[in-house]
């Protein structure tokens, strides 16, 4: 039976909370169309913003925590196979299906799916929408983590090439420092340029946690105030959204979502702490980790179900009950999702008992 440190010492180890972090993504955004009618500016009405935010920043510092230098070409190779294989191929069923939408509703794909053309290619993040040198685009939506993602890992192994490690260091905080700067010059980045570069910190961050068993260790009282007091602040007057570019604090809110996702990781090294050495797990515990395992591709999945699916429609339908539909939207979500993710493994299995290689790859 493994010890508590091997097994810490294994993303493995990090399936169940990946899992949950999902769950959560899917209820903030169920959650969000009646908390936008809702907001009021008072103190602590950002504070689920910052949790989001911190919820993304751990997912972040899960990656990093598993990070291992490797060379510029083998590191592309990979990330190309783990994340840009799964954009590529839901981007493009987002599309099939938003054309096949327009030829059976009879009506033009290029006013209706025609602006996540460029969307997709460049990965742009104009949420709400809007115009490219006159071409309507959009924004990839969740798909943002992805490329993210692949932009902080990529521009950190290239920095963890360098030889000093105050030069490395300074590189980090420049990258995170940057990130932020552009969100001040324009909301909208091909590839999602500002998120990548704090990604960079992100990944810094979990790869540290690994090196110094942050998790584990006993912190002094000082920094868990500190940690607290910046989580404190920006939950309770600031607001965090990502994608759209939104640090209503500025750098105070950037450091909040490392602060939080920090916290959260700390909170489930505990947890698990707590879980002793049981190897046994329940039916849910067990399709939770299961979702973690592929977090990227059911991130993907809801990026798909999110853009298709009408939800706003539910929150119109059953206006005088919103937390009915906020309730609906999730269940359905979950739902719908889980479908798609068995009737792709039963394609697999089916392609694998006919001899044949199968199309659709799903890994982790």
């Amino acid at each position: 039976m493994r010890n508590k440190s091997e097994r810490a010492e294994s993303l493995g180890y990090f399936n169940l909370a990946k899992g949950m972090g999902i769950l959560l993504i899917l209820a903030g955004h169920s959650i969000t169309p009646v908390l936008t009618q809702m907001q009021t500016g008072k103190i602590f009405s950002g504070a689920g913003s910052v949790l989001g935010g911190g919820v993304i920043a751990a997912f972040f510092m899960i990656s990093g925590f598993g990070f291992y230098k490797r060379s510029m070409k083998k590191c592309f190779s990979i990330q190309c196979r783990l994340l840009l294989r799964p954009y590529g191929i839901v981007a493009a069923a987002v599309l099939g299906t938003r054309g096949l939408l327009a030829i059976l509703e009879q009506r033009s794909f290029l006013e209706h799916g025609g602006e996540l053309v460029l969307t997709y290619l460049l990965g742009l993040n104009a949420e709400g929408g809007g115009t490219l040198l006159g071409i309507p685009i959009e924004s990839v939506s969740i798909f943002w983590f992805v490329l993210a993602l692949f932009v902080g890992w990529m521009i950190y192994n290239w920095v963890m090439q360098m030889k000093s490690p105050a030069r490395r260091t300074e590189m980090i905080v420049s990258c995170v420092i940057l990130g932020y700067g552009l969100t001040l010059i324009a909301k909208v980045w091909p590839f999602c340029l500002p998120m990548g570069l704090l990604a960079v910190g992100y990944l810094a961050a979990g790869r540290q946690m690994r090196e110094e068993r942050l998790l584990e260790r006993k912190l002094p009282v000082w920094c868990m105030g500190i940690l607290l007091g910046v989580a404190g602040i920006s939950a309770a007057f600031g607001q965090v959204n990502i994608v759209a570019c939104v640090w209503k604090l500025g750098i105070i809110d950037v450091a909040g979502s490392f602060c939080v996702g920090f916290l959260l990781l700390r909170l489930y090294a505990w947890f698990m702490k707590k879980q002793g050495d049981q190897e046994k797990t329940g039916r849910i515990r067990g399709l939770i980790e299961e979702v973690g395992f592929y977090s990227i591709w059911i991130v993907c999945l809801h990026a798909y179900e999110k853009i298709i699916i009408p939800w706003y429609r539910v929150y119109g339908m059953i206006r005088a009950y919103p937390w009915l539909a906020v309730a609906i939207c999730f269940i359905g979500r979950c739902l719908i999702m889980y479908g798609i993710y068995k009737g792709i493994f039963w394609i697999k299995g089916k392609q694998k008992r006919k001899g044949k290689k199968p199309k659709i790859r799903i890994e982790e």
